[in-house]
C-alpha cells in the first residue's frame, strides 16, 4: 500500500473530533514532508508524534528505521543524503543485534525538514557501536565525550541511545550530544524510595543543579507504575548540560485496561498540578486505535498509542512537559 497514504490515514484519525487544533496546530504540512523524507525500501517507519502539554501546540515527528528494515548496500533515505546517508549505510552494516533503529528527528513545527536530528538506538551495551555510529555522523570529535559520560554513570543504568543534531548549538557555539538512559526497575524502585539516591546519581553525571522541588518532581515519575528513562545533553566534556529530562513510557495495556488508564491520569494529573499541562491531555485517550487497512489484496494493521509522557528541567527556566505518541503500520 503507498506509505503516503498510510500515513495520512493515521494521522487523520490521531487529528480527528478536534485534536489537530488541540494537539498539533498547523504543523501537519512540515510533519508529512518530513515523512515523506524518511522512507526508506519498502518499510513504514515507526512514528513518534510529539506535542507539548500546554502553551501553544504544535508537532514534531520522529521516525524510526528498524534494523530489519535495511541491509547492507541497498539501504537509502527517500529525501535525505550528507550526513544521514552516511548514517543510514553504517547502520545497515552493523552485524544483527548490535543495533535497533535509527531515527530521524524533525523540528517540523519550526517547518524544518532539511536539518533532523539522527539517533541511534542500540541493542546492547557495547560501547563500541555508539562509538562508530559517532565516526558515521562526522563526529568523531565527540567521542571521547561520550565514553567519559558512559563511565560516569550509575553501574545500573542502561544507555539506550545517542544522538546528533546538525543543526543545534549550545549557548556558546559547542555541539553536543543527547543521551537517554533507562534506569532500570531496581534503581526506579529506590529514587521512589530515597530522593538522595536520585540526587546522588544525577550529581554522578554532572546534574547537580536541580532544587528540592525539581527533584521531587522527578521522583514523583519514578513512584509511578511506568518505566523511567533519563535524557541529557552532553557537553564536551562528557558532562550533562543544565538540562535534563525524565520520561515514563505505556503500553497499549495502559490504556486498553480502567484500572491502568486511571493511574495513567492520576500521574498526568499531578503534572497538571504543577502547571506543566492543561486539560488537553484529556484528548490523548482519543489516540488510541488498531485498525486493519485494506485496499484491493493489500493489508496492513496500523495502530497508536500515547507511549511517552516527558518532563524537561532547564536551570533559570520553568519546566514544561510533552507527549509522544508512538504509531505504526504493519
Amino acid at each position: 500500500m503507498d506509505r503516503i497514504r498510510i500515513y495520512d490515514i493515521i494521522y487523520a484519525l490521531v487529528a480527528r473530533d478536534g485534536r489537530e487544533a488541540a494537539l498539533f496546530g498547523d504543523s501537519a504540512p512540515a510533519a508529512r514532508e518530513a515523512f515523506s523524507r524518511s522512507l526508506v525500501g519498502n518499510s513504514f517507519p515507526e512514528l513518534w508524534l510529539e506535542s507539548p502539554l500546554a502553551g501553544d501546540p504544535w508537532l514534531d515527528l520522529h521516525a524510526l528505521v528498524s534494523y530489519g528494515d535495511v541491509a547492507e548496500g541497498d539501504a537509502v533515505f527517500s529525501g535525505q543524503g550528507g550526513v544521514y546517508a552516511d548514517a543510514l549505510a553504517w547502520f545497515a552494516s552493523q552485524p544483527r543485534g548490535a543495533v535497533r533503529q535509527l531515527a530521524l528527528s524533525y523540528d517540523s513545527h519550526a517547518g524544518d525538514v532539511d536539518n533532523p536530528a539522527v539517533q541511534l538506538l542500540v541493542g546492547g551495551s557495547d560501547v563500541s557501536v555508539p562509538l562508530g555510529f559517532l565516526e558515521a555522523v562526522g563526529r568523531s570529535d565527540a567521542k571521547q565525550a561520550y565514553r567519559a559520560f558512559v563511565e560516569s554513570m550509575p553501574e545500573s543504568w542502561y544507555a539506550c541511545y545517542v544522538g546528533t543534531f546538525p543543526g543545534r548549538h549550545a549557548a556558546d557555539g559547542q555541539r553536543w550530544l543527547r543521551v537517554e538512559c533507562i534506569v532500570g526497575d531496581i534503581m526506579q524502585q529506590a529514587y521512589a524510595d530515597d530522593v538522595a539516591v536520585l540526587r546522588d546519581h544525577l550529581s554522578c553525571v554532572g546534574v547537580t543543579w536541580l532544587d528540592d522541588d525539581e527533584l521531587r518532581e522527578m521522583q514523583e515519575l519514578a513512584r509511578s507504575p511506568f518505566p523511567l528513562e533519563l535524557q541529557f545533553n552532553v557537553d564536551a566534556r562528557g558532562k550533562a548540560q543544565p538540562v535534563v529530562s525524565a520520561s515514563v513510557r505505556f503500553n497499549s495495556n495502559d490504556w486498553m485496561d480502567l484500572q491502568r488508564r486511571m493511574l495513567v491520569g492520576r500521574l498526568i494529573s499531578k503534572v497538571q498540578d504543577w502547571g506543566m499541562a492543561d486539560e488537553r491531555w484529556e484528548q490523548f485517550s482519543g489516540t488510541v486505535f488498531a485498525k486493519r487497512l485494506t485496499q484491493g489484496d493489500e493489508a496492513c494493521l496500523i495502530s497508536c498509542i500515547p507511549a511517552f509522557l516527558k518532563i524537561r528541567w532547564r536551570e533559570g527556566e520553568p519546566p514544561c512537559a510533552k507527549a509522544y505518541l508512538v504509531a505504526t503500520a504493519n
